[in-house]
């Protein structure tokens, strides 16, 4: 048998082995294009940090507009607690309380008097017992000669009224009675005078001033107020 010796010769074109490292290391490597889910993450990331940018800068403005100016409300929508105090410049003026204290001077000025319901008389609050009058009830009835009944309470309340409501009144109390008992003037005009003359108050017992009998006496002469035969 014959054998025939072959042999393979490598091909010339072939780079060798030293050759292909050497060119592998020689051409830079592409950079690996990200993972969508690693994009994500980042542009989540991204958000994130921007938000707390923008809540410091939100509380850095608040805080900027809050100085110099009134107490701003809380994060947590709490409202600042306001110290209450008095108006500057009150002016405080002297204003008798008890019955004691009208005594302390020759007379005493109220603001404002007015008459209640029930007729009875309040200065600023308290109330006022008129000297030498006895004012009429409100739901007295008065009957005339011919026997007519009329309600002559109701206007004896609405002359007193009249009088005295929403004025200011000045007032002398006699300190010897008790309770006090006041005259009282509305202007120049004496109160209990005026209600006597007019026929709308009676003469208290045991009061002897000239002025004031008079005047009852001329109210029950001219059939005046309760003294009369009431409204036509």
């Amino acid at each position: 048998m014959t054998s025939v010796e072959t042999s393979e010769e490598e091909p010339t074109n072939q780079p060798t082995y030293q050759a292909r490292v050497k060119v592998a290391y020689d051409h830079p490597i592409a950079p690996v294009e990200k993972r969508p889910a690693e994009r994500h993450r980042n542009f989540g990331k991204s958000l994130k940090s921007n938000g707390y940018r923008v809540r410091l800068a939100s509380i850095t403005l608040a805080v900027a507009l809050c100085a110099g100016s009134t107490p701003c409300a809380s994060q947590d929508g709490e409202r600042p607690s306001v110290r209450n105090v008095s108006p500057p410049k009150v002016i405080r003026t002297y204003r008798p309380r008890i019955g004691a204290d009208f005594f302390k001077q020759d007379a005493v000025r109220f603001e404002r008097a007015r008459v209640d319901m029930s007729g009875s008389i309040l200065a600023d609050g308290h109330n006022l017992n008129l000297y030498a009058a006895v004012l009429v009830r409100r739901d007295k009835i008065c009957t005339t000669a011919e026997g007519r009944r009329w309600a002559c309470g109701q206007r004896a309340f609405i002359a007193l009224r009249s009088l005295l409501e929403g004025k200011s009144i000045t007032c002398r109390f006699k300190h010897v009675m008790v309770p006090p008992k006041a005259v009282c003037w509305v202007g120049d005009s004496d109160v209990t005078h005026v209600l006597l003359s007019q026929g709308w108050a009676e003469l208290a017992d045991e009061v002897t001033e000239a002025s004031y009998v008079e005047a009852l006496a001329s109210a029950q002469s001219k059939k005046a107020g309760i003294w009369g035969d009431g409204p036509p």
